[in-house]
């Protein structure tokens, strides 16, 4: 017996930590894939709230910086993120707003009306029903903010809530 838990127990520390390693190792490979992903805008696709159709990054405009903010209606960051930008949309007329969440349409809905974000040709709300935000851009929490210039590279990612300056700062790059 005594011989048998001397292979064992060695042959299992070694298979549990050549698991670990391969773990850590599959986590870098994926950021990495996913920070060279969003260096340009990435190819996606969310839902419209209104009509239920497929927005792409092919319906974003070209020549026109774009902000891409991911949110919940219910995070109070998200919340005073878009309380700050709706207080100075005019600053915000040259670029493109692309809200997207997760939630259900009419909380989306509810969020945009309450924040005074609707009804702007240059602001978007998407649901993101196949939960593929993450896939695409990458794992964080929310409010997440990326900004893309007029040629479509990535000039910078904000994790958590932004000040408008920050935001308008990286747009007029």
């Amino acid at each position: 017996m005594k011989k048998v838990l001397k292979i064992v127990i060695p042959a299992l520390i070694v298979f549990v930590l050549s698991f670990m390693a391969y773990k850590i190792y599959a986590i870098i490979e994926s950021k990495a894939k996913i920070a060279e992903q969003i260096k340009t805008i990435p190819e996606f696709y969310f839902y419209k709230l209104v009509t239920d159709s497929t927005f792409t990054h092919l319906n974003l405009k070209q020549n026109k910086s774009a902000l891409i903010i991911y949110f919940h209606p219910e995070c109070e960051h998200c919340q005073n993120e878009a309380e700050i930008i709706s207080k100075r949309i005019d600053e915000f007329k040259e670029y493109q707003l692309v809200f997207i969440s997760y939630a259900e349409t009419q909380e989306i809905k509810t969020y945009a009306s309450k924040h005074k974000l609707l009804g702007y040709e240059n602001i978007t709300f998407l649901e993101d029903k196949d939960m593929i935000f993450n896939d695409i851009f990458g794992k964080s929490g929310i409010p997440n903010s990326l900004i893309y210039s007029e040629q479509g590279k990535l000039t910078r990612q904000f994790k958590g809530e932004v000040k408008v300056d920050a935001l308008l700062k990286y747009l007029k790059l």
